[in-house]
């Protein structure tokens, strides 16, 4: 699978949403509060990881893909993603705690509508981007990008955009050490708004032009949506 970026001129509404990890409940609020603020035709793009951890992992993940095939949602590739997409493929992976909840929902389904959505979200995943370029000025991505990788999709690009870089450490919480990227960020006159998810924040982490706004929302915190044109 040759791996890419997308690069969209987008002439309506738009919002970029966090992390939703199977929290279907507070998606579907969000997208109807987007919908009231900015229209109907609002697209959505999403960080990723839209699965695992959750209650509700496949109705999020079928709602995402019936809201692709209106051209009203875009997603970018992720960590969580990727792997129940390598499951799907039959690849080896190691099921962990929030993954058990996506592969344990696929697992109860008849074996006809199983074989269905395997074939359904292999064909989804591969059409996905590693990033996604908005007009030329608004980068969406999962863990982050570095600028000199932007317009690159090699694997390097791809190893940083879905796990970012970690210190081998964990925190108080549980969750691996990350190195904060965006202190480092050079910024230049034409720089573009990053807006990325992956790492969890109370509130979204706003530093050189750059966006975290997976605020935990499947860790009962809230899930965030950001209008870069704002």
């Amino acid at each position: 699978m040759k791996e890419f970026f997308l690069s969209l001129k987008v002439d309506k509404p738009y919002v970029v949403v966090g992390d939703i990890h199977g929290c279907f409940d507070e998606f579907y609020e969000l997208f109807n509060l987007v919908e009231e603020k900015y229209g109907k035709d609002t697209i959505i793009f999403s960080v990723g990881d839209t699965i695992d951890r959750g209650d509700y992992n496949l109705k999020t993940l079928n709602f995402c893909m019936e809201l692709y095939n209106k051209n009203r949602f875009y997603e970018v590739k992720s960590n969580h993603l990727d792997k129940f997409y390598r499951y799907l493929k039959g690849n080896k992976v190691k099921i962990s705690y929030g993954m058990q909840k996506t592969v344990s929902e696929f697992l109860n389904l008849p074996e006809e509508d199983r074989e269905a959505l395997r074939l359904k979200v292999i064909s989804y995943y591969e059409s996905l981007p590693l990033y996604i370029v908005i007009n030329d000025n608004v980068v969406v991505c999962h863990a982050g990008i570095k600028d000199e990788y932007i317009g690159k999709a090699d694997e390097k690009v791809k190893s940083f955009v879905l796990y970012g870089q970690t210190t081998g450490r964990y925190t108080e919480k549980g969750f691996p050490e990350r190195l904060d990227w965006t202190k480092d960020r050079a910024l230049k006159q034409d720089s573009p708004k990053i807006v990325y998810g992956h790492v969890v924040f109370d509130e979204p982490y706003i530093n050189n032009l750059c966006y975290g706004i997976d605020t935990g929302a499947v860790l009962g915190n809230k899930l965030t949506a950001y209008n870069p044109e704002t």
